[in-house]
């Protein structure tokens, strides 16, 4: 009873203010009187009224806080008593709501992990269906064309089998005739035998008329040979005949003359004998030639006689062989149309069998083929179930996604893992890589660095994947380096970080201080800043960044004194003393904050900013870690007009970005989803490392960091991104955008080129006095 009484009892905090309200009453009515009592009791009961009140509603707002999904809300300490169990239920119920964010993030993670690995399989099966699709067309279309063919084959033998008993028939017929054809050949020959004796007569009556004919020539020859002497004997005549003449006329002249005629009488008697002699001669030569030429004539007609006989007994042989022949041969005439009528026919039915032959060979051909093409779909089916089940165990191509789900930088890399299945299942959509879907193992690492090398090596070596995209911090980052190094794997790295290192086996899609940390504090000097405090976690990032600006700042005239660093722990939470620092810093005026604060730190550092009414205008922060999808959990209308330094901005007016954007909201089913820097540069990798498969022809880690070297892609920022071929490092632009009061980060800068990446930064290299010099 006395433990009930005393668990009962109110806590302090209420006992004291009603105690105070009752003692100030009773003291009032003591001294003044009772109706300066009640008077007290009325004014103090109020306040201890309000009191008490206060502390349940910063208390019950709080806990509205939490339940409202808040994760980040600091539940006020409470004094002993219901209050402080009241308070300490609401840090449970925070935790819980942690934990169970964190359960349905692995949860989510799991369901992503599956969703990508049974889309992978839908994509094997996809494949395998379309095959087998394709077989089963192929064996419809084989049986329909087979069917086709069997009854065009039947259509041509039936065809065939006409032409066939058409042209035997026709073949009797030209059996028959060419049977009568040697019958009447026999009697042709029997014929030509009969008149081989006329023709030998014939022959015997040729040759003697051609005996005759010689001799009938020869007296023909004759004749003109004394034809020729006679012509000759008339010139002789008529010469002589001229003589004479002039004789008479001589004769007659010398009868004329008288003495003298004695002579003259002379010798033309004695020319006239001669004359006459020879006229004589002459005239036996003709008499001799005449003869002749009668005897001639008389041969010439008796062998002409002979001859004629000769000719008319080869004419009647003639005649008589001519009528046998064309006798026969009118027959054979008969015989020979009727076989080629026949033959014709023959004819025009071999090129119809000839046909159908040469179709039902064709045809059996393509029954054939048709045969072996069915034949090789099978063995193909055969081939593809057995490739469909290995595709299904191992086809897919692999790759790590090594993204904090959980603990202090879950807000900043959940978004990575997500982006990246988001492309996954863009890239199975389009066909995939290489005709192969990508499949993802998306590990947890917890925001532990180490835990980042315990599944990068679980990654390679019993997953199998071909490259790893993750990280954030360069914690995690140095510790999966040797993992990939010593593995021979390929890590795409999406972060910011601090430079100073380079591996053949990472890819920095993220930005070096020279195209971040560089570009954030010209900026800030161009707005008249000369003070600058560099507070960061402290981890190999910020450190490293910080002592690059520093450097830097002293080659600009920024003195020792003007700068100030602090570091604090991952997920620090109380700010008030630094915050409260940074106020008497810029006291000095032209102040400005450099935060390279990673993780959920961001949230209670900007949020204490904002409580202790450190505005842009009085102090303005430049982030270097808070992208777009952070600043959700910082809205608050005094974080205006605070500034962010990366290289892509989700408010960027370019028709790429407006892609990605709107790729992203469709995917994650919020309307006003935004992207960020991060996030562009895990797009990068991931487009990069498809671009180098591809381009590679397969997936092993030299042919991929071969094809990478020197490759540009067009990134959501508009720029064309290109990738270093000898540091790995991108040449990429930088952007400098205001924070607003609705949680976006709008552009206010931006470089007008690419900026070399320098990652190692020549403000580390200084020697020690120049460095000394230059902090004065």
């Amino acid at each position: 009873m006395k433990s009930s009484l005393k668990s009962e009892l109110p806590g302090w905090w209420i006992l004291l203010p009603v105690l105070g309200a009752c003692l100030v009453a009773i003291l009032a009515a003591h001294f003044v009187g009772y109706f300066a009592g009640l008077g007290a009791a009325l004014l103090v009961g109020p306040l201890a009224a309000w009191a008490i009140n206060r502390r349940l509603r910063m208390l019950a707002g709080a806990v509205a806080k939490v339940s409202g999904g808040d994760r980040y809300a600091t539940i006020p300490e409470q004094p002993a008593g219901p209050l402080a169990e009241l308070a300490t239920a609401a840090m449970a119920l925070q935790r819980a709501a942690i934990d169970a964010d964190t359960r349905v993030v692995d949860q989510r993670r799991r369901e992503a992990e599956a969703r990508l690995h049974y889309a992978g399989r839908s994509f094997f099966t996809s494949q395998f269906r379309d095959t087998v699709d394709q077989v089963t067309r192929a064996f419809t279309a084989g049986s329909k064309e087979i069917g086709h063919t069997a009854s065009d084959l039947a259509e041509r033998n039936r065809y065939m089998h006409e032409q066939v008993q058409r042209a035997s028939q026709d073949a009797a017929t030209a059996g028959a005739d060419v049977n009568a054809l040697g019958v009447s050949a026999r009697e042709i020959l029997n014929n030509i035998r009969r008149s081989a004796g006329d023709i030998a007569e014939s022959k015997a009556v040729s040759e003697n008329a051609v005996v005759d004919i010689t001799r009938a020539d020869e007296s023909v020859r004759s004749l003109a040979f004394a034809a020729t002497r006679i012509g000759e004997v008339v010139d002789l005549i008529h010469t002589i005949a001229r003589q004479t003449s002039l004789l008479a006329l001589n004769a007659s002249i010398e009868a004329v003359r008288s003495g003298e005629a004695g002579k003259g009488f002379a010798v033309v008697a004695n020319d006239v004998k001669r004359l006459a002699k020879q006229t004589a001669q002459a005239t036996d030569d003709i008499s001799s030639q005449v003869r002749g030429i009668q005897d001639a004539v008389d041969q010439t007609a008796s062998a002409l006689q002979q001859v004629t006989s000769s000719v008319g007994r080869i004419n009647d042989a003639n005649t008589t062989l001519r009528h046998v022949l064309e006798e026969q041969t009118k027959e054979l005439d008969e015989i020979a149309g009727h076989a080629s009528g026949v033959a014709e026919r023959i004819a025009g039915a071999l090129p119809g069998i000839g046909a159908a032959v040469g179709h039902v060979d064709h045809a059996g051909e393509q029954v054939i083929g048709t045969a072996r093409e069915l034949i090789g779909h099978s063995e193909g089916l055969v081939s593809t179930v057995g490739r469909y089940f290995a595709d299904l165990d191992s086809g897919a191509i692999k790759i790590g996604i090594l993204h904090s789900l959980s603990g202090t930088m879950t807000a900043s890399e959940r978004p990575l893992q997500e982006l990246l299945v988001m492309m996954i299942e863009q890239c199975n959509a389009a066909g995939g890589v290489l005709g192969r879907p990508v499949e993802a193992v998306i590990t947890d690492p917890g925001s532990d660095p180490k835990r980042y090398a315990a599944q990068a090596r679980e990654l390679i070596e019993d997953d199998g994947v071909a490259a790893i995209f993750g990280c954030w911090t360069s914690a995690s980052r140095k510790e999966v380096l040797p993992v990939v190094e010593s593995r021979n794997n390929l890590l795409f790295y999406p972060s910011q970080y601090e430079g100073e290192e380079q591996s053949s086996n990472i890819f920095y899609t993220g930005a070096t201080p020279q195209q971040q940390a560089i570009p954030a504090v010209d900026y800030l000097l161009a707005q008249g800043k000369k003070r600058f405090f560099l507070i960061g976690t402290d981890t190999v990032y910020p450190r490293t960044t910080n002592a690059i600006l520093t450097h830097y700042l002293y080659s600009k005239g920024i003195k020792g004194d003007a700068i100030a660093e602090y570091y604090t722990p991952f997920d620090h939470r109380d700010w008030q003393d630094i915050v409260d620092w940074i106020k008497r810093f810029g006291a000095g005026g032209n102040t400005a904050i450099v935060s390279t604060v990673n993780g959920d730190a961001n949230i209670y550092l900007f949020r204490e900013l904002a409580a202790q009414g450190v505005t842009a205008a009085a102090i303005p922060a430049m982030t270097l870690s808070i992208g777009e999808a952070e600043l959700p959990a910082l809205a608050d209308p005094s974080l205006a007009g605070h500034l962010a330094a990366w290289n892509y901005l989700n408010e960027i007016d370019a028709p790429e970005n407006k892609r990605f954007v709107a790729d992203w909201r469709q995917f994650s089913g919020t309307p006003n989803a935004v992207t960020d820097d991060p996030m562009e540069a895990t797009w990068i990798g991931f487009h990069l490392w498809k671009a180098a498969v591809e381009k590679a022809g397969m997936t092993g880690t030299d042919a991929v960091r071969d094809a990478l070297s020197g490759m540009a892609v067009r990134a959501p920022s508009g720029f064309d991104v290109v990738m270093d071929r000898e540091n790995h490092h991108l040449h990429k632009p930088a952007f400098i955008g205001r924070i607003t009061a609705d949680a976006r980060i709008t552009p206010v800068w931006r470089s007008e080129t690419l900026i070399d990446p320098m990652p190692w930064s020549p403000w580390l290299s200084l020697h020690e006095e120049e460095r000394l010099r230059l902090a004065g």
